[in-house]
């Protein structure tokens, strides 16, 4: 037993001597290394399990997260901020837990096993600890949030949007543009004009565009024609077909919905129809027709695809209504619109935690900015 401690001891050095130091920068005095920065490379692939980062690409991220970790304890020390040892490993546990979805009695044989550096772990999540209580202490209580800019937020949560359906014909060519003039003739004129011009038929949410097709789009009407819009290559022209109007209670309301998905549903809508199709007895006379169960779910109105959202914004309660995609065809059965209010609370809750963001970035931009570092790359 002496003999092999004795041999540990000799090879110990020679190990590290193998891997040549290199300090790489300076923060306030204290040294970052190359072997700072694999350490922490290793503790994040020890995370990972079989997978793993790309070193070289992420050696710069790391350098920059261990410089903020310097500097945040630093700050932290001026500000006489302290961390009980049991807050620490309090948080310890709390990460293994939830983020790597552990039980607490699993946590142990999850670290040996996969060579999880303890203390590297406990440097991050101390120096995310400090973090949080540098906002508590010199920005929480200077954040301030009036019932104007609470209302103005509001104001702004409730208005309505539009699910616009329109036809987009590409001329490729910008020679061809009498051939764009000569298309916007037809289309104002005609509800399906021949042409050979390639077009693609699209729903958008408005609100979720940016830049010029938002600017046609917003000022269009149903049947209302736009161009030739001037593209990098060639021209554009524009026809909106349908024009729905959201509003924002209709958008968060939460839709109860009874669906059913079959092939050549011929005719299938129409019997649903004439049987008088209830929520009530939509799952009978699924039966009875010999179709595949109904399946009921709840969703907000607002995670709908746009073709969904214009479908049920035209829909009653306990009305059917039909999707065709290709060869299949949802039936769709809408059983309740539960309406929510706008929550003021959350309204202020989210302002909340947008301005402590903005101003802990404002703060850790200034720290950077004060501390005293050096970086010594050969």
């Amino acid at each position: 037993m002496h003999k092999i401690l004795i041999l540990i001891l000799i090879m110990l050095p020679l190990r590290l001597l193998a891997t040549e130091i290199k300090i790489v920068a300076d923060v306030n005095g204290e040294p970052i290394s190359n072997l700072d920065i694999e350490r922490r490379i290793n503790f994040i692939n020890s995370l990972l399990g079989n997978q793993s980062v790309n070193r070289e690409e992420v050696k710069p991220q790391i350098l920059r997260q261990l410089i903020d970790e310097i500097i945040i304890v630093s700050e932290a020390q001026k500000m006489n901020i302290e961390l009980s040892n049991e807050e620490l490993n309090n948080a310890v546990t709390l990460f293994l837990t939830q983020n790597l979805k552990l039980k607490a009695d699993e946590v142990d044989q999850y670290v040996k096993k996969n060579n999880v550096d303890l203390n590297t772990l406990k440097t991050q999540i101390k120096c995310q600890l400090l973090w949080n209580k540098i906002i508590e202490v010199g920005i929480v209580p200077l954040i301030n949030i009036s019932d104007q800019e609470v209302d103005d937020a509001r104001k702004q949560k409730e208005k309505p949007d539009y699910l616009i359906t329109f036809q987009e014909f590409v001329i490729p060519d910008q020679k061809d543009k009498d051939v764009a003039e000569d298309l916007i003739k037809k289309l104002r004129t005609s509800s399906n004009p021949e042409s050979s011009v390639k077009m693609r038929k699209a729903t958008v949410n408005l609100s979720q565009l940016k830049g010029t097709l938002k600017d046609v789009l917003e000022r269009l009407e149903i049947n209302d024609v736009a161009g030739p819009i001037s593209l990098s290559e060639g021209y554009s022209v524009i026809k909106v077909i349908d024009k729905v109007q959201l509003d924002h209670t209709l958008l968060e309301s939460i839709l109860k919905v009874k669906q059913i998905v079959v092939k050549d549903s011929e005719n299938l809508l129409s019997n649903f129809k004439e049987q008088k199709v209830s929520c009530l007895n939509f799952d009978k006379l699924a039966d009875d027709f010999k179709l595949p169960s109904a399946k009921e779910f709840k969703v907000k109105m607002r995670d709908l695809n746009p073709d969904l959202q214009i479908l049920f914004s035209k829909t009653s309660v306990n009305e059917i209504v039909e999707l065709r995609e290709n060869s299949t065809a949802k039936l769709m059965m809408l059983c309740d619109i539960k309406s929510n209010a706008v929550d003021i609370e959350a309204i202020k809750q989210e302002m909340y935690q947008q301005k402590i963001m903005i101003q802990s970035n404002l703060l850790l931009d200034n720290m950077r900015k004060n501390a005293a570092v050096s970086y010594r790359f050969n």
